[in-house]
């Protein structure tokens, strides 16, 4: 994958019972993807060793809280040195394909609708006049 791509999370929250009848709930990842295409399998399986929880033994992405999940894409940004990631909730996705009229609008649906998590280690940052100042 290259450097410096905007990444987009699509997640979905979810709630079950375990096995022993105990209500329980966490965010799933739908979607990983960049402008040129998905987050490599290799990439997220490497990164999200980190934040298994033991004994679990499914594939998915899966988080306690949002909070986690947040965390885990800032990793994933460090790992691709993406500047930033933009998480979506299905709910918000389907709110934002009601609106679009366009393939434009379309694409802006992370953007307008997401929340955006810059990487911390990118340089990418526009610097201002109080980041010339402080800096």
């Amino acid at each position: 994958m290259r450097n410096n791509l905007h990444l987009n999370i699509l997640y979905q929250f979810v709630e079950s019972e375990d096995s022993a009848g105990n209500n329980i709930s966490f965010y799933k990842i739908i979607h990983f993807f960049s402008e040129v295409g998905v987050v490599t399998t290799t990439t997220l399986k490497k990164v999200y060793d980190n934040y298994r929880p033991p004994g679990a033994v499914s594939d998915d992405c899966l988080f306690s809280s949002l909070d986690q999940l947040g965390h885990f894409a800032i990793d994933i940004c460090k790992e691709v040195s993406a500047p930033e990631v933009f998480l979506l909730s299905a709910q918000d996705y389907n709110i934002g394909l009601d609106s679009c009229n366009d393939i434009r609008s379309f694409k802006e649906i992370f953007r307008r609708y997401g929340t955006s998590i810059e990487n911390p280690d990118g340089g990418h940052r526009k610097k201002n006049i109080f980041g010339k100042l402080f800096n």
